[in-house]
């Protein structure tokens, strides 16, 4: 597939890096020569040097040949721009990525259909929706649902007292509790592997489990873990991302308190929360938020738009014995060392936005993608087609890419979490785990 990207930001380059890695025919339009000379190193993709919005540059980068323009740059109006002449031009898929409320909400005069638009994606929306599901999983370092619920990926932090610790995989719980759940993946040292049977787990490893969600309490037992409700939970930050998760959490009867140390802003807030108690207060002062109860809440998630700030201000919430806390990091570079340094969990709106990009993209029959921010890995639902080669075969009998797994399996109502005699029937969905080298052939061999 020939794809053009508008944008060589952090945005723009996740995508051209995992979508050139899965084989398909990349072209980068970037107007800042610095970012152009970097993505040119660095990955295999053409090189545009120019604006996004002209119709003369993306002429230059073959527009009317391409199957889908994704438009990533930090200006909304280049973005729409891009795909209005892309819609123009016979572009199949187009996606903005887009900032404003006034171009996606209901009340707006252009629709996104009028702008050429297949896809809006909302950054900071994206970033809310993760904070939010991790709020309501407390011991969840990553969530992602499947089948509405009935099927959860999850991240767990292994602690150093945790009753798995320098076991292998086949010998933890009982036969029956192993089929409950699956291991499908370890982050060791900030290296993703797809484990087997005799793979340890050790002390910091990030642990990432499919189980059914009646399991989950007995998943969370066995790794020394407890989910508790957070029902009290400090925001700092009343940005965009900030305010959306107030509002969430407001839908769940949480109460919220919301610092934000600029006056109107503040005030702007308080006026849009319902339930929330919102403060003009500097919460990056430690006996601030001491004074404003920190040690009785529940959680602390940090949105200011400083990652020192919020990494800080996480740290001393669990110092204080915190049970949940959540740092907003836009430093990619940063983001490896938050599970060492014992912040609970990390996101980053530029990655957030990417994987929104990234679950629209697929095609087929994948019902639904989901990505992580933990690990270089994939999670892909896909409904199977009854003349698929992979139908009516024991799993141990498939021979799938080095660097994948099947997770979980849908038949009908009920769900499996499989074993090597499992067999793929007809119009089952499966959910298949993976490292970017295996999706393509994954996606091709279903």
């Amino acid at each position: 597939m020939k794809i053009i990207i508008v944008g060589a930001g952090e945005v723009g380059y996740q995508l051209a890096a995992k979508l050139c890695h899965e084989g398909h025919d990349i072209f980068v339009v970037e107007k800042d020569r610095e970012r152009c000379r970097k993505i040119e190193e660095s990955l295999d993709v053409s090189v545009i040097s120019g604006d996004g919005a002209s119709q003369g540059t993306l002429l230059k980068a073959g527009i009317k040949s391409a199957d889908m323009l994704i438009a990533a740059t930090s200006v909304d109006e280049v973005n729409l721009f891009s795909c209005l002449i892309a819609s123009k031009m016979g572009v199949k898929t187009k996606i903005a990525r887009v900032r404003n409320p006034e171009y996606y909400n209901e009340s707006s005069i252009l629709k996104k259909e009028d702008l050429g638009v297949d896809l809006m994606i909302n950054p900071e929306f994206e970033v809310a929706e993760e904070i939010t599901r991790l709020l309501i999983r407390s011991v969840a370092s990553e969530i992602i649902e499947f089948e509405n619920g009935k099927i959860l990926m999850v991240g767990i932090k292994v602690d150093q007292d945790a009753p798995i610790i320098n076991k292998q995989l086949r010998t933890l719980g009982t036969e029956s509790q192993r089929k409950k759940f699956r291991i499908v993946a370890i982050s060791k040292n900030n290296k993703t592997i797809i484990p087997r049977g005799d793979e340890y787990v050790n002390k910091n490893d990030q642990v990432f489990v499919v189980t059914k969600k009646e399991g989950l309490d007995e998943l969370l037992e066995m790794a020394g873990k407890k989910d508790r409700a957070l029902k009290r939970v400090m925001i700092l930050g009343g940005g965009r991302i900030g305010r959306k998760v107030a509002e969430n959490l407001e839908e769940r009867d949480t109460k919220v308190t919301l610092l934000e140390s600029n006056k109107e802003k503040s005030m702007e807030v308080a006026g849009i929360l319902k339930k929330s108690t919102v403060m003009n207060l500097d919460g990056t002062e430690i006996d601030i938020l001491a004074r404003e109860g920190i040690m009785n809440m529940d959680a602390l998630v940090a949105t200011t738009s400083d990652d020192e700030t919020n990494i800080i201000t996480c740290l001393f919430a669990k110092h204080l014995g915190i049970k949940k806390t959540i740092a907003l990091v836009n430093k990619t570079v940063y983001m490896p060392l938050m599970p060492v340094i014992g912040i609970d969990s990390t996101v980053n709106v530029r990655l957030s936005t990417a994987n929104a990009i990234l679950r629209f993209l697929r095609k087929g029959e994948v019902v639904s993608v989901a990505t992580f921010h933990g690990i270089d890995a994939e999670a892909i639902e896909i409904k199977v087609r009854k003349e698929s080669k992979l139908v009516g075969k024991p799993l141990k009998n498939l021979k799938f890419p080095e660097g994948s797994l099947v997770a979980a399996i849908i038949k009908g109502e009920e769900v499996i979490v499989p074993y090597g005699d499992t067999v793929i029937e007809p119009g089952n969905r499966v959910i298949l785990f993976a490292l970017p080298h295996a999706i393509h052939e994954l996606e091709q061999r279903f």
